[in-house]
């Protein structure tokens, strides 16, 4: 990856998991701060939110023992908790701040999740000041239009990966978690012709050089 620390925004509990464990597995020298927005979907609407989601995503981690992960759970339980202004300033002193980061990963906004677009609108304000590159990752409700430009090769993590997402026991039976949807997901025609069977993708917004 060629970055010694990001941080990652999860909006709920799973997103980042989802979206991007295979390059997390496979950047062992480059630390991740995952910091996970909520307990789960918004409030009132999310059945599982009754149900421990934030422990399901220790249990993820916890089964992988990767020593290159800083998992964090914001101190709200919902993303609804905290305005625009106030959880980029949450964000901004507790991380930005204290941290010296190569780039932040957020989900794209070219999705058809509002949360995911929500916390997508954070990433050119945490970046106004600092030479930080700013990169989308490739979730379950993201939509067509949107056009990567970044594919990580994740054949030798997949397995480890869709082992640990099997702790995620309120969402395994979703259909974005049957074996064919995973199997879709990380696969791409372009990428699949190169020799590429397994990808995460990802849409570099902006790039700073070291």
């Amino acid at each position: 990856l060629n970055y010694d620390r990001v941080l990652c925004l999860s909006p709920h509990p799973d997103d980042v998991e989802y979206s991007m464990a295979g390059s997390i597995l496979k950047y062992t020298d480059t630390k991740f701060d995952l910091l996970c927005l909520s307990c789960g979907g918004a409030k009132g609407f999310d059945e599982t939110n009754k149900l421990d989601r934030r422990q399901e995503v220790s249990n993820t981690w916890g089964s992988l023992n990767n020593t290159n992960i800083n998992l964090v759970f914001a101190e709200c339980d919902y993303l609804e908790d905290k305005t625009e202004p106030e959880w980029i300033n949450y964000i901004e002193n507790t991380f930005i701040n204290v941290f010296n980061y190569d780039g932040i990963f957020i989900p794209p906004e070219m999705d058809s999740m509002y949360e995911h677009r929500f916390v997508n609108k954070f990433g050119s304000a945490l970046i106004r000041k600092d030479a930080i590159s700013l990169i989308e990752y490739h979730t379950v409700s993201t939509l067509n239009c949107w056009k990567p430009n970044v594919f990580v090769d994740v054949t030798e993590t997949y397995d480890m990966k869709l082992k640990a997402l099997n702790k995620f026991e309120s969402q395994i039976n979703k259909s974005y978690f049957t074996d064919e949807t995973l199997k879709s997901f990380h696969s791409n025609f372009q990428c699949s012709k190169r020799g590429l069977k397994l990808i995460e993708q990802f849409k570099v917004l902006e790039l700073f050089g070291g």
